[in-house]
């Protein structure tokens, strides 16, 4: 950690100098540095980047659930204690795509670990019957072909 005083300069290094308990790891250091110097417009942007976030009609739920927490993390390193687990949780399932939102809500998942299992559990059922459907749609062409062609 003596090296971050040598990287910084001006008035992040005359921060840093009178810091009277210095941050003893590099993600306390973070923690301090951005609560020091981030504005309010800084988070700001982020809770609004974080609470109009949606899940793209054809994004997995684990990229969703990725890019979800890479913004929320923006946020708590910030302030750790910005947003509340119900909070958290009615975001992720507000931010789901329509056609798994219908399907999850109703269900009143309590935690967000909850939440991602029944999204996921309903796209792995979603692609499957979509599959399936495939599958049919293909062998009745075949059929339709083989009997177009037999005429």
């Amino acid at each position: 950690m003596q090296a971050i005083s040598y990287c910084l300069k001006d008035t992040a290094n005359l921060w840093y100098q009178s810091l009277i308990n210095k941050p003893q790891d590099f993600n306390a250091f973070k923690v301090e540095f951005l609560r020091y110097f981030s504005n309010n417009n800084s988070i700001n942007r982020l809770v609004n980047a974080f609470t109009t976030m949606k899940q793209g009609e054809t994004e997995a739920v684990t990229t969703y659930l990725g890019r979800f927490h890479q913004n929320l993390c923006q946020i708590q390193a910030i302030d750790a204690n910005y947003f509340t687990a119900p909070q958290i949780l009615n975001q992720f399932i507000c931010g789901l795509r329509s056609s798994i939102l219908q399907h999850v809500c109703p269900l009143h998942p309590g935690t967000l670990q909850d939440a991602v299992t029944r999204a996921r559990d309903f796209e792995s059922a979603e692609s499957e019957t979509n599959s399936i459907v495939l599958v049919l749609l293909y062998f009745w062409v075949e059929m339709f072909l083989d009997l177009s062609y037999s005429r």
